[in-house]
């Protein structure tokens, strides 16, 4: 079995500008505002400054603090209706900093923070009502911004600023879409608006209080379910609803519903230009290559057949990994009626005491590959969680070529929400054992050879790649 000893491995991080040297022309540096003449180098505007930037400072950091973000299921049927109503994929409620936006709800976008030079949510903020574009690509403001050209590819966007009982713009809500659309009617806007209402209702209620109707809905939700689960003993599943008149049910003893229905479980993906395809890349034909094997595991080996087979790597495979890392913290910040809470945003995530005596836990399975037995190769688990927890992965070889693989890079493409979960029952201890719970997918593509090299424009589109599994059967 070959391994690797990580004293001869050198790896460096993969940084942003790997894959928005591919977008940008190789200008990642936006600290100056370009205007329209200077569109042909630059590529798209930056939103000025509000106006009372200054008085916008205090609301937002009072906003940000709420713990109504870590109840994600506060946000979760609102986020269907829009994506519903609107007929879009992509969903995201921002705060706007004064260098950043911060991402707190989206579906799509994948990001937590967004340089506001860069945010289209910046220029929404400014807006008397609404900020549109029907096709990003087109208006010489955004056509080259990095969000439009490269990952999500937003053609359609829309956003309404988020705006206090106060009259304090605080960040935004907006729906986006690979897809361009002819037209967003002002219905449309008016209804979007209405979102933003029940939005800053749900974040100036108090948090106890949606608790408590969350705690009846469930109990009524549980009381309905028991009754479906007697009545399904008695008549068997229900496989057919297509007719109003007749409901076909089934004993098959299965549990679950036909697997032909996960077929359709992918969002819409719009074509690219031909004018603009270098060859290398056809999105259209790798999503519905994808599509048509059903599963996850044939996807990600179909995936790595391709991605072999187009950089000429010896070996390439889709990673599934799950890291548990022990901490403690002291039980006043950790709440005695919880046993799980949301990591990302918690309040007192400093609070956190790493167990200096205790080891992580990993769980790894390896989902597709291509190129080799899945029993050749052996990596230390904490040569993944470094690639794993780096922002974009890592690149790295091994001079000494003595291993079966001695060049290559491991990338995360995909993150689950973390979460703190408790691992004592003792809720009278001062310091409570918790486990930091993450993980997620990686793709590993690794060659024999050392001086095996790939381009920003190589990463870009490996990324790329990895992006429509994840849309078609990770975040679906």
């Amino acid at each position: 079995m070959a391994s690797f000893d990580e004293s001869d491995i050198r790896h460096i991080p993969l940084t942003k500008a790997h894959f928005f040297d591919a977008y940008s022309k190789g200008k990642w540096n936006l600290s100056q505002v370009p205007c329209p003449p200077c569109l042909e180098n630059d590529g798209f505007m930056q939103a000025p400054q509000c106006y009372n930037e200054s008085s916008r400072t205090k609301p937002v950091e009072k906003y940000k603090k709420l713990d109504h973000w870590n109840e994600k299921w506060l946000f979760k049927k609102l986020i269907m209706r829009l994506r519903k109503t609107f007929e879009v994929s992509g969903v995201s409620i921002s705060l706007i900093e004064h260098k950043k936006t911060l991402v707190k709800i989206e579906t799509l976008l994948e990001l937590t923070e967004i340089p506001r030079e860069i945010s289209l949510d910046s220029h929404a903020i400014l807006s008397q009502g609404y900020f549109l574009l029907l096709d990003a690509t087109k208006d010489w403001r955004t056509s080259r911004n990095p969000l439009v050209s490269g990952i999500p590819y937003i053609k359609f966007y829309c956003g309404v600023p988020l705006i206090t009982a106060k009259n304090e713009i605080i960040g935004v809500l907006s729906i986006f879409d690979s897809s361009p659309k002819i037209e967003f009617s002002d219905e449309n806007r008016k209804k979007l608006q209405s979102f933003v209402k029940e939005i800053m209702t749900l974040l100036d209620s108090p948090l106890d209080q949606l608790r408590a109707i969350q705690r009846k809905s469930k109990d009524s939700i549980s009381q309905l379910t028991s009754e479906l689960n007697d009545l399904s003993l008695k008549l068997g599943r229900a496989t057919s609803t297509k007719s109003q008149l007749m409901t076909v049910f089934e004993k098959d003893g299965s549990g679950s519903p036909y697997s032909q229905n996960h077929n359709f479980r992918f969002m819409k993906i719009s074509k690219r230009d031909k004018n603009n395809d270098d060859g290398k890349f056809d999105e259209k034909k790798l999503w519905d290559k994808l599509v048509k094997t059903g599963s996850l595991k044939s996807a990600a080996s179909t995936l790595a057949v391709t991605l072999s087979n187009q950089f000429k790597k010896s070996f390439v495979y889709v990673l599934e990994i799950r890291i548990a890392e022990p901490y403690q913290i002291p039980s006043e910040f950790f709440p005695n009626s919880e046993n799980k809470i949301e990591a990302e945003n918690y309040r007192y995530a400093n609070k956190l005491i790493k167990q200096a005596k205790s080891e992580n836990e990993f769980m790894t399975r390896i989902i597709g590959f291509h190129g080799s037995s899945n029993n050749t190769l052996s990596l230390e688990n904490s040569f993944l969680y470094e690639a794993f927890t780096s922002e974009f992965g890592i690149n790295y070889t091994n001079p000494k070529g003595n291993t079966m693989f001695n060049s290559g890079i491991i990338m995360p493409f995909y993150r689950h929400n973390s979460k703190l979960v408790r691992k004592t029952k003792d809720k009278d201890k001062k310091l409570i054992d918790v486990y930091l719970r993450s993980g997620g997918y990686l793709i590993l593509m690794l060659s024999e050879s050392i001086d095996s090299t790939l381009t920003n424009e190589d990463l870009s589109s490996i990324f790329m790649h990895t992006a429509i599994l994840r849309k078609i059967y990770i975040t679906s």
